[in-house]
């Protein structure tokens, strides 16, 4: 009975010994093919992070470099407003409706309250300049969102967004172009970046004015044709937000 439990204990122990020598045999084998693979991997890996990091690094400097821009674009509309002002209190008429004008284009953010107060004013002459004044720049930044030139098209976007949101004029102008696309069908081709801005540019204004405009807003998607997906999304959105 004894020497049974020895041979069995012998046999087990061979057992566990061969498996042992397998195990390494089977290391030895792999790794000179597993080193390699895990250098390349790790090399993959550090290669990726270092990737990560150097995009977040890049759009952090984006990020600041317009901040900068910003500021300096609005510094430098603040010393344009300071050296306009004595000629909007000029006695000579002309002197005045220039600096107005200039005003309104050249420093379009506080050009554009300035233009305002003025519209409103109880001068019936000058609310008259300045109303007309901003009826050409109003024209002038619809036109340029219906541009042939993309930058045009961004920058008139950009600033009707910044600083025309609460003109109901402005979304009247910009619908009354876009029915005249919409109508015209030899003219859609030419007009499909202008009607699809629109739609994004009019998503950005508050509810309240645009749902004095909403039965021709509703009027105008319904023209828009089946296959311009990318505009009908952005008119869905436009319908929803005005819900």
């Amino acid at each position: 009975m004894e020497k049974e439990i020895l041979d069995r204990l012998e046999k087990i122990e061979e057992k566990v010994s061969k498996e042992k020598k397998d195990f390494w045999e089977i290391v030895q084998i792999l790794t000179p093919v597993l080193i390699p693979v895990a250098i390349a991997f790790v090399g993959w890996y550090f290669t990726n992070q270092h990737n990560h990091n150097q995009l977040e690094l890049q759009k952090r400097n984006s990020e600041n470099q317009q901040q900068i821009a910003l500021i300096n674009s609005t510094v430098g509309q603040s010393s344009l407003i300071k050296d306009f002002l004595p000629h909007l209190n000029s006695s000579d008429s002309t002197e005045r409706n220039i600096a107005l004008i200039a005003i309104l284009y050249a420093a379009p953010a506080p050009g554009k309250e300035i233009v305002d107060k003025i519209a409103q004013s109880d001068d019936a002459a000058s609310s008259k300049v300045a109303n007309d004044a901003l009826k050409v720049k109003r024209n002038d930044l619809v036109n340029n969102l219906f541009s042939f030139t993309k930058s045009d098209r961004l920058v008139a976007a950009n600033e009707i967004t910044q600083n025309w949101r609460t003109d109901p004029m402005m979304v009247h102008d910009m619908l009354t172009k876009t029915e005249s696309c919409l109508t015209n069908t030899n003219e859609f081709v030419d007009c499909q970046n202008g009607v699809i801005n629109s739609i994004i540019v009019l998503r950005n204004f508050p509810i309240e004015v645009l749902k004095t405009h909403e039965p021709k807003i509703r009027e105008l998607i319904a023209l828009i044709p089946e296959g311009h997906k990318n505009t009908l999304s952005q008119s869905s959105a436009l319908l929803e937000a005005m819900q």
